[in-house]
Formats: structure tokens, C-alpha cells, sequence
């Protein structure tokens, strides 16, 4: 019996925190760790995007991942998921990092229909860093026509020459605003 016991809490133990390069992420009940192929896949398959879009996104992919996660179920057609990445910083200052986030950001205009930033970037302490972030929404076209409603959630937070991206993403179907709100009070930086 003692030893069952130590199975359970272990496997739970295992589900429920994340941590990689001294970066702890705690994700909702029951979403399963994904790969970088995984989303090259969906975009090649799935989506219609421009090619230059895709060729950033699989650009942002050769980041170092730190952790993916998506949802174990869903309602539409698209998958909330969680994506932590460690990228480079080129930039000096804060305000520099700021800035060529928001020029980043506005660039998604050109390749995601009905484009819109709903909160503008905002200084936030996450894992007892300075960061950044900001919400912004969409519509992705698949291969069969379809509009799929998306929104983000983009955290960045500088760590010298390189920054965390961790992008939270959902739909209004498949809304996990609150468990979002959990995970980012999970997040520990060392």
C-alpha cells in the first residue's frame, strides 16, 4: 500500500510542474507536453498561412523550447495549447526590448486575418522578473476554408542576452482564461 502510494503521488508529481533551464511552469490538469513537429505538422497541413509566416514560425521553433503543452480535449477546431521558448535578446535596454516586441507584434497584421491587439504590452513581475505582456487576437484560415478564432496571451521576459516567450492560447469556445490566470502565477524564474 506504501508503496502505491508513493507511485500516485509521484506520477501526479509529474504532471503537475514543469521545470527546465531554471525555468518552473505548472500547467492546467491534464494537458500533455507537445513537440516542436507537432506544430511544423498543423502549419504545413492545416493552416493557410503565407509562406514568409510560416518560414517565422518555424524560424521562432528553432528557439530553444523549454516546454509545449496543449489541451487533452477540445470543442473547435483549434488546439489551446501553452508554448515556453528561449529566445535571443539583441537588445540594450528594457524600453529597446519593449520596442521591437510591439514591432514584432504588429507584424502578425499582415498574416492573421482580423488581426487585433486587445491589451496593449504592459510591465508585469512574473517568477520575480521584469516582463511584458500583451493580448492579441485573430482568425487562422485552414486548407478547407474554415475561420478559426484564436486568441493569445504574450509574456517576454529578458534574462540578458537571451528572453522567455511563453504563449498561452485559446478560443472563445474553448476558453481556459482562468487556468491561464493559475499558470502564470506559476511561473518561476531562477
Amino acid at each position: 500500500m506504501k508503496k502505491m502510494f508513493l507511485v500516485l503521488l509521484f506520477s501526479f508529481s509529474i504532471n503537475l510542474i514543469y521545470s527546465q533551464n531554471n525555468f518552473i511552469i505548472i500547467p492546467p490538469k491534464d494537458w500533455k507536453e507537445f513537440q516542436k513537429s507537432d506544430i511544423i505538422n498543423s502549419i504545413n497541413n492545416k493552416y493557410v498561412l503565407p509562406e514568409k509566416t510560416k518560414q517565422d514560425i518555424i524560424k521562432n521553433n528553432q528557439s530553444v523550447q523549454i516546454s509545449r503543452f496543449g489541451a487533452s480535449s477540445k470543442k473547435g477546431t483549434y488546439s489551446p495549447n501553452i508554448q515556453v521558448l528561449l529566445r535571443p535578446n539583441a537588445t540594450k535596454s528594457f524600453s529597446d526590448f519593449k520596442k521591437s516586441l510591439e514591432i514584432s507584434i504588429k507584424g502578425f497584421s499582415n498574416s492573421i486575418e482580423d488581426f487585433q491587439i486587445t491589451d496593449d504590452f504592459k510591465e508585469v513581475k512574473i517568477g520575480g522578473k521584469d516582463g511584458l505582456m500583451t493580448k492579441f487576437e485573430g482568425n487562422l484560415k485552414t486548407n478547407n476554408g474554415e475561420k478559426v478564432f484564436f486568441r493569445s496571451i504574450l509574456i517576454a521576459i529578458p534574462d540578458n542576452n537571451t528572453f522567455y516567450q511563453i504563449t498561452l492560447n485559446d478560443t472563445n469556445i474553448d476558453s481556459y482564461e482562468e487556468e491561464f490566470k493559475k499558470v502564470i502565477s506559476s511561473i518561476e524564474i531562477n
